[in-house]
């Protein structure tokens, strides 16, 4: 526990094979955002690994089976970064940030991508 600083329990840690963390959430959770939460970890683990085609196809799912879920405007914020990783197309980075503001308005996550608003 003290290697990854847990200091409350729950905490779910989502690691790679070699034990780096790549995502964490604390506190009980329904069935429901639980499994979007982990969804959302595999989609960032592959993202910081460079597999984008498996990054995107997590967050897509996220986003189709947990709309509502707290991990949605996440995962579509990182769905914008991934396609523009995959991609080059600064396009994408404005797409997502409409995205969030049509679906997630008030999220903290739409509040990140505003800046995105700029691209032409």
């Amino acid at each position: 526990m003290k290697r990854y600083a847990v200091k409350w329990t729950p905490t779910i840690i989502i690691l790679d094979l070699d034990g780096e963390e790549h995502h964490r959430f604390v506190g009980f959770l329904p069935p429901e955002d639980f499994i979007a939460q982990i969804v959302l970890g595999k989609g960032k683990v592959a993202f910081d690994h460079d597999s984008f085609e498996q990054a995107m196809q997590c967050f897509q799912e996220v986003l189709v089976r947990y709309p509502k879920a707290d991990a949605a405007p996440e995962a579509q914020y990182y769905l914008g970064v991934t396609k523009y990783k995959a991609s080059h197309d600064p396009k994408e980075l404005k797409l997502g940030h409409e995205a969030l503001q049509r679906d997630y308005p008030g999220s903290e996550w739409a509040k990140k991508a505003q800046v995105y608003s700029l691209i032409p």
